[in-house]
């Protein structure tokens, strides 16, 4: 399934050569640990579904060029080194999945910065689970000719999502506070979503950003249910009719005897 060289008494994968879709790298192999993944080791293939095991230090460059396929990336945030274009090509990703330890630093942010595309991500660490989503952002070049400059603008508001990091440790406060700008600039698909996941996995969830979360939800309960009838997501209509009965009063009548 894998050819492989020995580096620094580790295991560096250098070629992915089987036709699987779905792959989970071994943390060991011939009773060493699998510590990189090396350049365009998975390029040009069909692979759909990648997991990386936590012993992972290094991503090589362009390791996942043109894998057109690939809709699902899970892996360790320890990971140190992302080598340039490893994601090139890959612009069907909808989701990550990081395994984290909180107070560590994580490379979810520059993989993120690799991705412009809309993403949802499983955030794993010991304190919990939260189920997050980005939009997208894209980048133009502008040019102006007489002073042979070409400047790059941001478009999209997935940008300020994806700085919501210090010290390469995701914020969950300052995630939160991205929903100002979210409104302004996303759809209501975009918006609804970002809202029940919150809500549903709320890892460090303020009680007063709880009750923004819920008071939207609350002025979009249709639009929310028709959306996710016509996706058939049975499991969320369900809860959104659980938290219909938990908290939206019902109408009073108002007669005489």
């Amino acid at each position: 399934m894998f050819e492989y060289e020995r580096k620094n008494n580790s295991i560096c994968i250098t070629k992915y050569t089987d036709s699987q879709p779905q792959i989970e790298v071994p943390e060991e192999i011939d009773g060493m640990t699998v510590s990189e993944i090396g350049d365009y080791a998975f390029a040009n293939t069909e692979i759909s579904h990648l997991t990386l095991p936590s012993s992972i230090q290094r991503l090589g460059r362009y390791a996942l060029y043109n894998c057109s396929h690939l809709t699902e990336f899970s892996f360790p945030g320890s990971i140190r080194d992302i080598g340039a274009g490893a994601f090139t090509g890959c612009h069907h990703i909808q989701k990550l999945c990081v395994t984290t330890a909180e107070d560590s630093p994580s490379c979810l942010r520059e993989i993120l910065m690799e991705i412009p595309e809309e993403l949802s991500v499983e955030y794993i660490c010991p304190e919990g689970t939260a189920s997050l989503i980005f939009p997208e952002f894209f980048e133009e070049s502008i040019e102006n000719t007489p002073a042979r400059i070409i400047s790059i603008q941001t478009h999209g508001s997935g940008i300020q999502f994806r700085n919501c990091f210090l010290h390469k440790k995701f914020q969950f406060a300052e995630y939160d506070k991205c929903f100002s700008f979210a409104i302004v600039q996303e759809r209501f698909e975009f918006l609804i979503q970002l809202v029940l996941k919150r809500l549903r996995y709320p890892l460090h969830l303020s009680e007063q950003v709880k009750d923004d979360y819920t008071a939207y939800l609350n002025d979009h309960f249709d639009e929310a249910i028709s959306y996710f009838t016509k996706k058939q997501d049975l499991e969320t209509i369900s809860y959104l009719m659980n938290f219909r009965h938990q908290h939206i009063a019902p109408k009073t009548l108002d007669f005489e005897l």
